[in-house]
């Protein structure tokens, strides 16, 4: 079933390229007090280029969009908005809020709650993957992306798991 995404100033940012000023204005709201936004780390693939801040739990995953010239820009596609320190070097969000009224302790039936049946879900069980749900957003009537919240757990009948990451789409 989708559902309304509520105003959230990071996914403003869908679509637009790396160097937008836009970028930099959410960095400096998620960063803590005091310090600058850091440096990401930019890694390049064949077919996306992430930007990531590790000390912020953020990384922005840019595809190439080709433009009316034939000329290649890159634009955001997603979002990854981590809650908890992973083996790669992220650590939790330092953001005051997470989108689709999601906070860093719910659980998994809690948000079940809210948004009611996810559109999709996928992993636990025989495939000893975390489990995951997927819930797309429709505006006027339209879908148009989405949020993937990876849980914590690979048992489907632990109500109690909580999340991961998140990303948006």
């Amino acid at each position: 079933m989708p559902i309304q995404l509520q105003s959230y100033d990071a996914y403003s940012l869908i679509g637009l390229p790396p160097a937008a000023e836009a970028f930099h204005a959410y960095l400096t709201t998620v960063v803590p007090s005091g310090n600058l936004v850091p440096e990401p780390t930019i890694k390049s693939f064949s077919d996306c280029t992430y930007y990531s801040y590790h000390t912020l739990g953020l990384s922005f995953c840019f595809k190439p969009t080709k433009q009316p010239d034939n000329s290649t820009t890159l634009n955001l596609d997603s979002i990854d908005i981590y809650n908890g320190h992973t083996r790669d070097g992220f650590q939790p969000f330092t953001g005051h809020s997470y989108p689709c009224g999601l906070t860093a302790t719910m659980e998994a039936h809690e948000i079940v709650a809210l948004h009611g049946e996810p559109d999709r879900k996928g992993g636990g069980g025989k495939s000893r993957m975390p489990c995951w749900i997927e819930y797309q957003f429709e505006e006027d009537g339209q879908t148009k992306g989405g949020i993937l919240i990876q849980l914590h757990g690979i048992d489907w009948e632990d109500r109690e798991m909580g999340w991961t990451s998140l990303v948006l789409f």
